[in-house]
């Protein structure tokens, strides 16, 4: 027998249980054998009974409790449509006791009040196990956080010169120049105390005069002459029209690459004279770098100076000139650093840095 023939045969002796309906069980326990092991009654049970009656005390007088048994008296307790019909012993089997169908009552009841504790047990250890993995989650362990305070102090800087003017006394310290070092530098003063500065180093220069020239006078004559020179041209070029710049006669194509350029050199250049002076292995390699991104802007600018037509070549040059300048005098820059640096290196004993 299938599971689906046990559980239809099942169902079809319980319905005709429901019923009442005696003959109709005997009729169709008589015509199948399968179905007539559930319809009759348990031998197993029937003799569970058996056994609880023997063990009654045969010394109880139930006769004096038959006045207090109300079961009996019309119109009260349960009363079963069966205790009054007669039937013929041939359908005793089929017939199923006001007991019988109270304790499978019973049984089903606590059956499905099993199955919803189980289910809710079920789902309160789910609930349970996912609360545990949020607090697991969100609970810090000591041995795996990290320190409380931070290795680094936070920046918080609201004028970008004071950064620069702080690192002095490092970069001061570096060169060699210690003493002067412990006198810092002041971003925000007042114009009296400004005129005041402006008016001691003006005394100071009277006085002792000037150690080194500020500006190489070959340098200052050779800007000089290529400013005149380049102001001159482009007057001639230009005429009269006071809104016309040298780019704007320019091809589109190479106005936007030359803005590009212009626009790259002066990042570099930013970038490159901040990192002034050295005083770490991070700000070294930061300038390394930036030279070597100077370095690719000679063979672009020289491009763009070919790829022009004759009749622009030369304004062309005239606005690539101050970028190479600005790149010679960095490069030049770094250079006498690089020199200076491995002099001092050499000096001092061990090769120590």
């Amino acid at each position: 027998m299938t599971e689906k023939e046990f559980w239809t045969k099942y169902s079809r002796a319980e319905y005709l249980h429901s019923t009442k309906n005696v003959v109709a069980a005997a009729a169709e326990a008589a015509e199948d054998e399968e179905l007539a092991v559930f319809l009759k009654r348990d031998d197993m049970l029937a003799n569970e009974a058996r056994r609880k009656i023997r063990r009654v005390d045969p010394t109880v007088d139930m006769e004096a409790d038959e006045g207090d048994d109300y079961i009996h008296l019309p119109d009260h307790g349960l009363l079963q449509d069966e205790a009054k019909d007669v039937l013929d012993s041939q359908y005793e089997p089929y017939r199923r006791s006001f007991s019988q169908d109270l304790n499978q009552h019973a049984a089903v009841v606590l059956q499905g009040r099993l199955v919803a504790e189980l289910s809710d047990e079920i789902s309160n250890r789910n609930l349970e196990r996912k609360l545990s993995d949020r607090i697991s989650r969100i609970a810090e362990i000591e041995d795996l956080q990290g320190p409380r305070d931070p290795a680094v102090a936070p920046l918080s800087i609201k004028d970008p010169r004071d950064y620069f003017d702080s690192q002095q006394p490092n970069a001061l310290k570096a060169l060699g120049d210690a003493g002067s070092g412990t006198k810092s530098l002041r971003s925000s003063v007042s114009s009296r105390e400004a005129y005041g500065s402006l008016r001691d180093i003006v005394s100071d220069v009277r006085v002792m005069g000037l150690s080194e020239p500020i500006m190489n006078q070959e340098v200052a004559l050779k800007v000089l002459n290529g400013l005149t020179q380049n102001i001159s041209s482009t007057k001639l070029h230009l005429g009269n029209n006071p809104h016309e710049s040298v780019l704007d006669r320019l091809p589109k194509v190479t106005k936007e690459e030359l803005m590009h350029h212009w626009t790259s050199v002066q990042e570099l250049l930013k970038h490159f004279w901040s990192s002034y002076p050295i005083t770490t292995k991070y700000l070294y390699a930061k300038v390394t770098r930036l030279k070597d991104a100077m370095s690719q802007v000679y063979p672009k600018l020289q491009e763009i100076k070919e790829s022009v037509q004759s009749d622009f070549r030369h304004q062309v040059s005239l606005l690539v000139h101050p970028m190479l300048q600005a790149l010679d005098a960095a490069f030049a820059y770094y250079d006498a650093d690089v020199q200076k640096r491995s002099g001092k290196s050499g000096e001092r004993p061990n090769g120590s840095v």
